[in-house]
């Protein structure tokens, strides 16, 4: 409960906060209840390589990308990239602003009737842009967390989240109980429950 900072000397630690990460409390593809997104751009762009294979795409294959911060009583506690193929939103309308474009890509998403998904978290440290975004300093210690989510047997969108790690408690389900998988296993793919 104690924080030690460098020139500072030794501070109380904020409490954390308990934020629901499953898809029946944040709602899908995030627009909860005790908690807000706030969309911060959203770009359509080819994919690059790595993104490309994450997708389970082509590379340079049209993605549409909707960053958003997540609020939790009125302070940032994570970014999330989500990044959707375009062909799995063949039916998407023209937009004439960019937030129009957001809001279209993520009501196409609640359309889809979603029937897997699977959660990885790890520990990380914030890159600048989205330190900025949490109001922290490049490097603090953070807890990324990629989700994939499928449709009809193929995968329709993968949301990059980074938490502070040092006011955010994710809890996972109603039971809490969360499967580790050892670093290098194959995580496997599991239906949301």
């Amino acid at each position: 409960r104690l924080v030690r900072r460098r020139g500072i000397g030794t501070l109380i630690a904020a409490p954390r906060v308990g934020v629901p990460v499953n898809r029946q409390e944040e709602g899908w593809p995030g627009v909860g209840r005790s908690q807000s997104w706030r969309t911060v751009d959203c770009t359509t762009a080819p994919a690059p390589a790595q993104l490309a294979k994450n997708l389970g795409i082509a590379e340079g294959a049209t993605v549409h990308t909707v960053r958003r911060v997540r609020l939790v009583e009125g302070r940032a506690m994570a970014t999330e990239s989500l990044h959707v193929p375009t062909s799995a939103l063949p039916h998407l309308p023209g937009f004439r602003a960019e937030s129009d474009r957001a809001r279209s890509v993520l009501r196409q998403l609640e359309r889809l009737e979603v029937d897997g998904e699977s959660r990885a978290v790890e520990l990380g440290v914030a890159e600048a842009d989205e330190a900025a975004l949490l109001e922290r300093p490049p490097g603090t210690p953070v807890l990324v967390m990629t989700t994939q989510y499928a449709a009809a047997g193929r995968l329709v969108a993968l949301a990059v989240a980074t938490y502070r790690a040092d006011t955010c408690k994710l809890t996972f389900g109603e039971t809490g109980l969360v499967e580790v998988t050892p670093v290098g296993a194959t995580p496997e793919v599991r239906t949301a429950s």
